[in-house]
């Protein structure tokens, strides 16, 4: 089945014999999923609290930190994901949660900035080690395409969802214990291991096909790369990492520098309208959507994308609802292109290179470290509307691609 393939109008994804056939396996990975990312988010945010108030960090090296372990995590991934077709999904995962779990606690006791700083790379590179063979384990267990879709979507809300609860839950403990929450986190991910242990032990899992069968990471990575449709997709979904990046980062700091009263309320507003927006409209507009191929729902979120620059380009600083009207356009864009990103991985991999597919798909946030780097450097020469010109450029490059990528899925052997 390639990429390029349509919904037929009877087979609706929202059915309840979809949910059904979900395995056991597949249940706990949402669940865990939820877990992990709800305390992520609990305690990463205040990572930045942390780092300034007893560490004493400078800004350049807290951005240096936090970039290194995005650009870990990104590279990593790929062999991550090898590994976890050459080995099994489940002896990768269950590493990537115990070793999550002590780095969390290491954090938690640690007394050094640079016991933090390498701590906090560890963590980077044990996210691939969970996300990527847990997004295989979902291709793996449900043979059809549509459920794979629904439970794949189901996890992209999961995801957004944990990192709305988590911050509010990581609230209180971080006005009176920082460090009870890097513990708490800990705890979840050794939590989340023994579930898997269990799950993957009493019940009755598909596995990927034997090590025997899968090659040399020479050999896959050769794969992946002469891969002309898996290529494009990358590049295309780079440059999509680095427009949303702006979200968190350099519109923040184009509204704390505009001398706009109350800056921090409407920048926690921001939030609040990208949060609301992906939970309340994501399974609407997929309903919505559902008979579009993959490639349409990405442009036209990509498009919605677009828009959203145009907004951010002629809204004045000091203009808080213009900043508001445009992060509404682009969350809606988001919860559009934004959970057809693993669909399309999901139908485009090899049956016996799911793991190494997703995990060079960690490659996207590639974009997503670059680009609070490129938005600083643009603001920090008032430069900006040339940074959201740059951003509507990237979004037109997007669209062409995809439009180049559906093309050569036409023609790709089922």
């Amino acid at each position: 089945m390639t990429i390029s393939s349509q919904t037929k109008t009877s087979d609706s994804l929202f059915k309840l014999e979809r949910i059904k056939r979900f395995p056991t396996i597949v249940w706990l990975i949402l669940f865990g999923t939820f877990l992990a990312r709800t305390s992520y988010f609990m305690a990463w945010p205040f990572l930045i609290v942390v780092l300034f108030d007893d560490y004493h960090a400078s800004e350049a090296q807290i951005g240096l930190i936090f970039a290194v372990s995005a650009a870990v995590a990104s590279v990593f991934g790929l062999y991550v994901g090898y590994l976890s077709d050459k080995l099994g999904r489940k002896l990768i995962m269950l590493i990537g949660c115990i070793f999550a779990g002590l780095i969390y606690y290491g954090i938690g006791g640690a007394n050094e900035l640079w016991q933090l700083a390498a701590l906090m790379i560890f963590a980077g590179l044990m996210r691939p080690t969970i996300e990527a063979p847990g997004k295989a384990v979902i291709s793996d267990n449900l043979e059809s395409e549509k459920d794979r879709e629904l439970a794949l979507n189901m996890r992209y809300f999961i995801l957004n969802a944990g990192g709305a609860i988590g911050p509010l839950l990581g609230i209180s403990l971080a006005l009176s214990q920082p460090q009870a929450l890097f513990y708490v986190t800990g705890v979840t991910y050794f939590v989340y291991a023994l579930m898997l242990g269990l799950s993957f032990h009493f019940s009755r899992v598909t596995l990927p096909p034997s090590h025997e069968s899968v090659i040399r990471f020479r050999k896959v990575f050769m794969v992946i790369a002469n891969d002309k449709l898996f290529m494009g997709l990358l590049i295309a979904n780079i440059l999509l990492m680095f427009v949303y990046s702006h979200i968190e980062s350099s519109i923040p700091q184009v509204l704390a520098r505009s001398g706009l009263e109350d800056a921090v309320k409407w920048i926690g507003i921001l939030v609040v309208v990208n949060t609301c927006t992906v939970i309340l409209l994501q399974f609407p507009l997929l309903a919505l959507l559902e008979k579009k191929n993959v490639f349409f729902r990405t442009r036209l979120g990509v498009g919605l994308m677009g828009v959203a620059q145009i907004i951010f380009i002629f809204t004045p600083e000091d203009y808080a609802y213009g900043w508001v009207l445009g992060t509404l356009f682009l969350s809606i864009g988001e919860v559009i292109a934004f959970p057809t990103l693993s669909v399309q991985i999901d139908r485009l991999a090899p049956a016996h290179l799911k793991g190494s597919y997703f995990g060079a798909a960690s490659l996207y946030s590639i974009g997503f470290a670059t680009g609070p780097l490129v938005g600083g450097w643009l603001l920090s020469l008032q430069a900006k509307v040339s940074l959201f010109v740059v951003c509507l450029l990237c979004v037109l490059a997007i669209i062409v691609i995809y439009y180049q990528a559906q093309k050569m899925a036409q023609t790709r052997p089922s």
